[in-house]
C-alpha cells in the first residue's frame, strides 16, 4: 500500500483531493464502501449512492482509469481521458491489492457512453475511487467547483 499513499500524495498536491488508506474497516451495516468513505466523513451530498445503490463496481483497470482521471485531469473537461503513463502508474499502485479487491466509483469518468455520475458530496463535480480486499482499504477522493 506505500506505493498507493506515494502516488495520492503526489495526486493531492496538484488537485484539491481527499484520501485516506489502511486497515478494511467493518461497518455496522455490513457495507465496506461506506464505511470507507466515512473516514472523509462521506457521502455529503444530496443524494446517498450508497442507500440507493448507485455507486458503480469497477474492474481494477477500470479503477486504474478513473483514479488517473480524478488525479490528474479537471473533472470540468468534457474528456477524460489520461495519459498512459498516468494510467501505468494507477496500476501499479493498485497492485498492492490482493486479486479479489472491490473497487467502487461514482460514474465511468470517459469508459463508456455515460458521462453521468451520482455525487458523493456538495460540490459542483466530484470523482475518486473507493477499493478494499479482505485486510486493507483506501478512498481517494477529488472535488471540483466549475
Amino acid at each position: 500500500m506505500e506505493d498507493l499513499e506515494k502516488l495520492f500524495r503526489r495526486y493531492a498536491r496538484r488537485k484539491a483531493a481527499r484520501w485516506w488508506v489502511g486497515e478494511r474497516p467493518v461497518g455496522r451495516d455490513g457495507a465496506p464502501g461506506r464505511s470507507i468513505a466515512s473516514r472523509l466523513g462521506y457521502p455529503t451530498g444530496d443524494l446517498d449512492p450508497f442507500a440507493t445503490d448507485r455507486m458503480v463496481r469497477l474492474t481494477r483497470d477500470q479503477a486504474a482509469h478513473v483514479l488517473a482521471v480524478a488525479g490528474t485531469l479537471s473533472l470540468v473537461m468534457d474528456t477524460y481521458a489520461p495519459r498512459q503513463g498516468r494510467l501505468e502508474e494507477a496500476r501499479a499502485a493498485l497492485a498492492g491489492l490482493k486479486a479479489d479487491a472491490t473497487f467502487l466509483s461514482n460514474g465511468y469518468w470517459g469508459l463508456n457512453e455515460d458521462t453521468g455520475w451520482i455525487p458523493l458530496t456538495k460540490a459542483t463535480f466530484d470523482s475518486g475511487v473507493i477499493g478494499y480486499d479482505a485486510d486493507r482499504a483506501f478512498i481517494f477522493w477529488v472535488e471540483e467547483e466549475d
